[in-house]
C-alpha cells in the first residue's frame, strides 16, 4: 500500500473519529440530564470519551507525511489509547444496564435505555475505527521486518 493511499485512508478514518466524538458529546448532554441514576452518569462517560475521540481523530487526520517517525508514533499512541478509552466506555455503558433499581423492580425507563444503547453503539464504532487505524499505522511503521521470509545461509 502506497503512502498516498494510506494517508487518504487515515484521513477519512480520522474524520469519522472526530464525527463520532462530536456525536458522543452531543448525545452526552441530554443523557447527562436523563440518566442521573446510572453508573456511567457518575463517570461522565460521553464527555471524556468524546473529547478523546476528537483528539485522536484530529491527529489521525493530520498525518499526511508518514516519513516523520515521531508524528506517526504519536498518532499510533493516541489511537491505541482511544481504543482503550472506547473499551472502558463500553464497560461503563454496560454497567449502566445492571443498575440496582432496574434489576430489583424490573422497570427500565425507555429514554435511559435508548441513550445508553445509542452511546454504546457509537463507542463500539469508535473502538473499531481506533483498532483499524492503529493496525494500519503499525503495519506501515513496522514494515521493515518481514517475519515470513526465510533466509538460508
Amino acid at each position: 500500500m502506497s503512502t498516498k493511499v494510506l494517508s487518504k485512508e487515515l484521513s477519512s478514518i480520522g474524520v469519522a473519529q472526530v464525527m463520532l466524538g462530536f456525536i458522543q458529546l452531543t448525545f452526552g448532554i441530554p443523557w447527562y440530564y436523563v440518566a442521573r441514576d446510572l453508573s456511567g452518569h457518575d463517570a461522565v462517560t460521553p464527555f471524556w470519551t468524546g473529547i478523546w475521540y476528537i483528539i485522536s481523530g484530529g491527529l489521525t487526520t493530520e498525518i499526511k507525511n508518514l516519513s516523520n517517525a515521531f508524528k506517526v508514533k504519536v498518532v499510533l499512541g493516541t489511537n491505541v489509547i482511544s481504543g482503550l478509552v472506547a473499551g472502558v466506555g463500553i464497560i461503563a455503558y454496560s454497567l449502566s444496564f445492571y443498575h440496582r433499581k432496574w434489576n430489583h423492580w424490573g422497570y427500565r425507563p425507555t429514554a435511559q435505555v435508548a441513550f445508553v444503547l445509542l452511546l454504546q453503539m457509537f463507542t463500539v464504532a469508535e473502538l473499531v475505527l481506533a483498532v483499524i487505524s492503529a493496525v494500519l499505522i503499525a503495519r506501515y511503521f513496522f514494515r521493515c521486518c518481514n517475519l515470513n521470509a526465510v533466509s538460508v545461509s
